[in-house]
């Protein structure tokens, strides 16, 4: 049985389809099976899965009607043969040792789950996106309970300063993952239509039941990240209200599990949701509905609980106006900032 499989959800990706899956097949780490998901797409993806089907016995079809990415991976979970799998999007591509590296995390620690750095490319260039500062850090339960699951749910202490970061290891690639913990603990991703993020969701889940895992700063992915140029393109609609499930179901996390120590974690994980929400009233496209989000968000309870127990002053200078003027319910300001923010934001990722 090969060693590990690579889940590709596709929907109309035929224009980087080839060069994923290429990245796949000539892996130096040849055991391993290929999970092709097509989801419904439209265009010629389904057909360009069946071509590489045909000529190499290690990758497999799935074709679907189109349910997201989300139900994509699950259906991709379920076609799992092996003990381990690990995704990779349509668009985005491996290093051609990518799961070798992986795989031989997994083996030196025997690691229930490995996690790697990653490239982020963009039409500014690649730079390797470091997820935590440290180098290698090998888990076991008690350093998964006390330190993994507090970086995966917020930034705390000294890594505030660096709150780029925030959301470093909240992607559902460039890791490993045990078949059989997802299996027996019916981990499977929540589609985002349900819950603002998805990853935080199933990552937290996931870690939750591991007794060991790795982190290495080698990075094993390409992340293609493009500029749409439209200002109103990637409104969300509803997004305080996925952000509102998400902490309802954090707080069930913490609560049901008896992780108290992750509190501060979860605060600082609310507080920093105000940069995505301001970004998305901002793509509303008009102030006025723009402001309309804002004040709904920020009359919100949780965001004045939360910010009673996070410490603005612990964040870089720059990152701090954003956060006082929400915290102080200052709409037209915290407004006038996240436009700000997301130029700074555009700029520091080559867009």
């Amino acid at each position: 049985m090969a060693d590990l499989s690579v889940v590709i959800p596709v929907y109309n990706a035929e224009e980087y389809l080839h060069e994923c899956i290429d990245s796949v097949v000539n892996q130096t780490l040849k055991d391993i099976e290929i999970i092709l998901v097509d989801d419904g797409s439209s265009d010629s993806s389904g057909r360009i899965c069946d071509d590489y089907a045909a000529k190499d016995n290690r990758v497999r079809v799935v074709h679907k009607e189109n349910g997201g990415v989300c139900e994509a991976r699950n259906t991709g979970i379920r076609e799992v043969k092996t003990d381990f799998f690990t995704f990779i999007e349509s668009d985005d591509w491996f290093p051609l040792d990518a799961c070798e590296k992986m795989w031989d995390k997994h083996t030196q620690y025997n690691a229930d789950f490995v996690i790697g750095s990653y490239y982020k490319v963009s039409t500014g260039g690649t730079i390797q996106k470091h997820p935590l500062p440290e180098k290698e850090i090998v888990y076991d339960k008690e350093k998964i309970t006390n330190e993994l699951l507090e970086s995966v749910m917020g930034l705390v202490g000294p890594r505030l300063k660096t709150p780029g970061n925030v959301d470093s290891l909240l992607t559902d690639t460039a890791k490993l993952y045990k078949t059989s913990i997802v299996r027996e603990h019916d981990i499977y991703w929540i589609d985002r239509k349900k819950i603002y993020s998805d990853c935080l969701e199933y990552i937290l889940r996931y870690s939750h039941f591991c007794q060991t895992a790795v982190f290495f700063d080698e990075p094993v992915y390409y992340y293609r990240r493009t500029n749409t140029g439209s200002q109103t393109a990637g409104y969300r609609k509803g997004t305080l209200d996925l952000w509102l499930i998400q902490f309802d179901n954090m707080r069930a996390f913490i609560n049901d599990n008896g992780y108290e120590h992750l509190w501060p974690a979860f605060y600082s994980r609310v507080c920093f949701s105000i940069i995505p929400i301001g970004g998305n009233a901002y793509r509303t496209g008009n102030r006025k509905d723009g402001m309309e989000e804002v004040h709904a968000a920020l009359d919100q309870p949780i965001y004045k609980e939360a910010f009673k127990h996070f410490n603005i002053n612990d964040l870089p200078i720059h990152f701090r106006p954003l956060f006082f003027f929400a915290k102080h319910r200052m709409y037209n300001l915290f407004f006038e900032m996240t436009k700000i923010m997301r130029k700074m934001m555009n700029s520091q990722r080559g867009m």
